[in-house]
């Protein structure tokens, strides 16, 4: 059992705790308030420094795509525009030394993502980015189907001279893969009914599987669109097929607020920090972010690691503020926001009992580029930044 003592609490769903204490027990937040610690407690006095929930990233090819080992990335199965049966997962290297860099700067889960290569890229999931353990570390294996439009699959496919190579091929391919779904899964049913069905066993088709489990709403759409006009092809067909879904960079997304608060559509906001490097991006401004939480919509900012580092989560934050954001809003768009989008809302984002005990004590603002972490926990175990380098660059002996 372990007591944070004299803690300036920022829950962020409930307001701050002055001189609080938060008790943390099996990876668990006990208690939080101003009690005093239970007896037994490892205690730690952090002489009144801020204290938050962990930050949370809401897309990111960390692990995916190893910072300083691009030659071995793996992120894009450039070969098919349909591959919606791909795991995240199973590309996924724990040992990047980009997530060791983000668990120690106070980012303690994130959503991993293929590219945007193709039209369906494949089921992203969701991870701690350090951990005992692999299977510490795994949260949810699938968390959200990652789909593009636009540039990429246009000048992925485009390029090789075959479908999709317009946006009218990309918005035609989706209508199809979704039909081709309902098909399948009215297929599958009959022959459930089959009273010969031993006899003739069912052709399993692991990408129409896969699809079938987005109309089920297992898990939502994660939609790469950064133009207004692909965001309103894509909610006009989330319209006709019924999926929940959301959009990632949401570059465009100021002309059409109205549209997506009628749908009550999350965004996931960034990369912000780089330049205009293709058409798409000519609108990017990091005053987007307030200009949608003032419609009403949930946002998160996203690092869209490694087109930025994800380590400097709190930084993109903090220039989303210095563009009208409130500090406030800066705040739940790196904490509870993306815990919404990931649907994990009570377990990640805020300082509340019963979430996972994650942790974040600050020397300084967190919004401001000058502050960093003291400690970080995630579990409820103490990030040792130190420890978790040598174990990735120490040869085994």
């Amino acid at each position: 059992m372990l007591a944070l003592t004299n803690a300036e609490i920022e829950t962020v769903t409930k307001g701050r705790i002055a001189r609080g204490t938060i008790v943390v027990d099996r990876g668990r937040i006990t208690a939080v308030g101003t009690a005093k610690p239970p007896r037994g407690a490892e205690v730690i006095d952090v002489a009144g420094a801020l204290v938050t929930p962990g930050l949370v990233e809401a897309h990111s090819h960390a692990g995916m795509a190893e910072d300083g080992l691009k030659g071995d990335a793996d992120y894009n199965e450039a070969t098919d525009p349909v591959t919606p049966h791909l795991l995240a997962i199973d590309g996924f290297k724990p040992t990047d030394i980009a997530m060791i860099e983000a668990a120690e700067s106070g980012v303690t889960t994130m959503y991993i993502t293929q590219g945007s290569a193709n039209v369906f890229c494949g089921i992203g999931a969701i991870v701690k980015t350090w951990g005992p353990s692999f299977a510490d570390q795994v949260v949810s294996s699938a968390a959200g189907m990652k789909m593009a439009l636009g540039e990429n699959p246009k000048r992925v496919y485009g390029g090789k001279g075959q479908t999709p190579s317009t946006r009218m091929g990309i918005a035609a391919l989706i209508r199809k893969v979704f039909t081709d779904t309902r098909n399948y899964t009215a297929k599958k049913k009959a022959h459930a009914r089959n009273k010969k069905k031993d006899k003739d066993p069912f052709a399993t088709d692991l990408k129409l599987e896969a699809v079938a489990r987005l109309l089920k709403r297992e898990f939502p759409a994660r939609c790469h669109a950064h133009r207004a006009i692909d965001m309103l092809t894509y909610m006009r067909i989330a319209d006709e097929f019924g999926f929940s879904f959301c959009f990632e960079h949401a570059t465009e997304s100021p002309p059409i607020l109205d549209e997506l608060k009628k749908r009550d559509v999350k965004l996931i906001v960034g990369p912000s920090l780089v330049g205009r490097t293709k058409v798409e991006t000519l609108h990017k401004s990091f005053a987007t972010v307030a200009r949608a939480i003032e419609a009403g919509l949930t946002v998160a900012i996203t690092s869209d690691h490694g087109v930025t580092p994800m380590k400097n989560l709190n930084v993109y934050a903090a220039l989303a503020v210095r563009e009208g954001l409130s500090n406030e809003d800066g705040l739940k768009a790196i904490t509870i926001n993306p815990a919404k989008i990931l649907g994990l809302e009570k377990r990640l984002g805020s300082i509340e009992k019963g979430k996972d005990a994650d942790l974040v004590v600050w020397n300084g603002d967190p919004l401001d580029a000058r502050s960093k972490p003291v400690h970080v926990f995630i579990g409820g175990v103490r990030f040792d930044a130190e420890t978790a380098r040598r174990s990735v660059f120490e040869p085994v002996r």
